[in-house]
């Protein structure tokens, strides 16, 4: 006997499978009860795991938001890169891309809140997830379908960055001001899109 005792060590994928379980319940749990509601402690208890546990998979709180920031924003990119597949012309490339990023946001307004107005979030924990090189990627993707629109090629972050805008507004709005009788998101990014691509 080799005197040794305890656990076997976790495959990566029993690591990814646990990571998984916590970062959904705690979608569940930030979605239903804020971020700032939720604790290390009430995490685990709905996991059904130790504290300990939690922390062997993510530094904290804020990992976790972070991580589940990432999954969204991925998840929503990749939806719109599919459907983007079968269309050539550049300027309906972006349309169909800003309609689809604000639609996303109007269609899951609980993602909208826990990306872009979790409380107790300080400027720092959403800088370091900004300055990460994939959430940028996200980003700039509208980039790249700008330039690929515009037809004098100039100014391109600066258009960019108005159609994000446009696009987040217009979501933040409909979130969070319901009753107000907003122009329709489409009709928003169409009047945007006519500014900024001539």
């Amino acid at each position: 006997m080799s005197g040794k005792t305890g656990r076997r060590p976790r495959s990566a994928e029993q690591f990814e499978q646990t990571r998984s379980k916590i970062s959904a319940q705690a979608l569940k749990l930030f979605q239903e009860e804020g971020y700032d509601a939720v604790s290390i402690r009430r995490l685990a208890g709905e996991v059904g795991c130790a504290p300990m546990t939690i922390y062997a998979h993510f530094d904290g709180k804020i990992e976790i938001l972070k991580h589940l920031w990432a999954a969204v924003l991925g998840g929503v990119f990749k939806e719109i890169e599919a459907n983007l597949k079968h269309i050539d012309a550049p300027a309906e490339r972006l349309r169909t891309a800003a309609y689809q990023f604000t639609d996303y946001w109007l269609e899951h307004p609980d993602h909208f809140r826990m990306v872009f107005i979790s409380n107790d979030i300080t400027r720092t924990d959403v800088g370091t997830f900004i300055q990460d090189d994939k959430t940028r990627a996200h980003f700039k993707y509208f980039y790249g379908l700008v330039e690929a629109a515009s037809p004098n090629g100039s100014d391109i972050k600066s258009k960019a960055d108005v159609l994000i805008v446009t696009m987040i507004g217009a979501a933040l709005c409909s979130n969070t001001i319901g009753d107000y009788p907003w122009t329709d998101s489409r009709r928003l990014i169409d009047l945007t899109l006519n500014s900024i691509l001539v």
